[in-house]
């Protein structure tokens, strides 16, 4: 039988273990260190990649029940996304329309029953319509139907929500064949769990680049995960833009013994979705992680970290479980390990000591990244 999808990635890997299949080829390529400092590329990439192409918000079970709302500025602008009495989920910009107040002060979670500005208290509906003027009589010419809150594209597709600040978001476009592999993860069936919002001080690509190779896992998280990993035994693809990786866990091992339906996509590889051009999904054997980067300036980016769980925590000893799971890796491998050497490289890079970044074999998939974001900011 042929395998397609992530399970291929799981057979070639079991393939590289018989030592029927190649490894990656010794190469060499270089990223200018201008590519993470430089401000006016920094804008272009925030303003045609972070701006005009859908983004990862979170997952949609965050924001359950009407008036469940999520306040957030991560792309330099006063959003809230909520989901109305209906229960469909929406963005707008969080600013009233008579005087341009900000509505709702505080970002993060909240819940809501209407929006009501502290200004002058016009007062909006969970469905963003208009719904009351403080004297009204005073004045003419005024249509309430026009004023309602300005609309952000939003989706919800997969389970996660997808937001376009401009333009019209054409989520089958941009997914490029996406969903499939998300469906086959039942990343629609998981429920919010736990979530972190830490200001990084480094470029948003340092960030990319420690999750799209496996050259590191066995170096970087020696005394955490990588344990459970065989060095550098990886492989990845892309789906459209987005980068399809498959990192083999201890298990492969077992993997060339076992029919094709026996493979298993969580206890013999760890995959990652690098969700083109801020997000990744890592799909760890206990949780699924959504991760999405919010860049706020050439050496200071916005890591939200989500953790999903199968069901809802039905107990506090349950909840307790799983807030020292999601700290073990929120706190102790992605801040303190992966987080870190990209701060470490933003203040190498700031030093002058080197004039481009390099990238070997091992580094293919970070490479591609690079070049399909030269792509999509270049100048025609």
């Amino acid at each position: 039988m042929t395998q397609t999808g992530p399970a291929a990635l799981l057979r070639r890997l079991a393939q590289r273990v018989e030592g029927k299949a190649p490894g990656p080829r010794a190469c060499r390529h270089e990223i200018p260190v201008t590519a993470y400092s430089d401000p006016a590329r920094f804008q272009r990439e925030r303003q045609r990649l972070f701006r005009r192409r859908p983004l990862v918000l979170g997952h949609a079970s965050q924001l359950p029940a009407a008036g469940d709302a999520l306040v957030w500025d991560w792309l330099g602008l006063p959003l809230i996304t909520l989901r109305d009495r209906q229960g469909s989920l929406a963005t707008f910009k969080n600013v009233c329309r008579h005087r341009g107040m900000r509505l709702v002060q505080e970002q993060g979670c909240t819940r809501l029953r209407s929006l009501v500005c502290p200004y002058h208290q016009w007062t909006y509906g969970l469905d963003g319509t208009l719904r009351n003027i403080p004297r009204q009589e005073m004045f003419t010419a005024l249509d309430a139907d026009t004023l309602g809150l300005a609309p952000v594209a939003t989706e919800v597709r997969h389970g996660l929500i997808w937001v376009q600040v401009e333009g019209s978001l054409d989520l089958d476009t941009h997914l490029a064949g996406l969903g499939e592999d998300l469906d086959a993860f039942d990343l629609a069936d998981y429920h919010f769990c736990e979530q972190s919002v830490r200001s990084v001080q480094a470029n948003w690509k340092l960030i990319q680049d420690a999750f799209l190779d496996a050259y590191h896992v066995t170096r970087l998280h020696k005394d955490t995960v990588g344990q459970f990993f065989p060095d550098a035994l990886a492989e990845s693809d892309l789906i459209g833009d987005h980068t399809r990786s498959a990192v083999a866990r201890n298990e492969i091992e077992e993997a060339p013994a076992l029919a094709d339906e026996e493979l298993d996509l969580r206890r013999h590889a760890t995959f990652s979705y690098t969700v083109f051009p801020g997000s990744v999904l890592v799909f760890q054997p206990d949780y699924p992680a959504v991760i999405s980067l919010f860049p706020q300036a050439p050496d200071r980016t916005l890591f939200v970290h989500s953790m999903l769980t199968r069901e809802p925590p039905k107990s506090e000893q349950e909840r307790d479980h799983f807030r020292r799971s999601f700290k073990l890796i929120d706190e102790g491998v992605f801040a303190a390990e992966d987080v870190f050497v990209a701060v470490g490289t933003q203040r190498g890079i700031d030093s002058g000591a080197n004039q481009a970044l390099l990238f070997g074999g091992l580094e293919e998939a970070a490479v591609r990244f690079h070049e399909i974001i030269e792509r999509e900011i270049a100048d025609v």
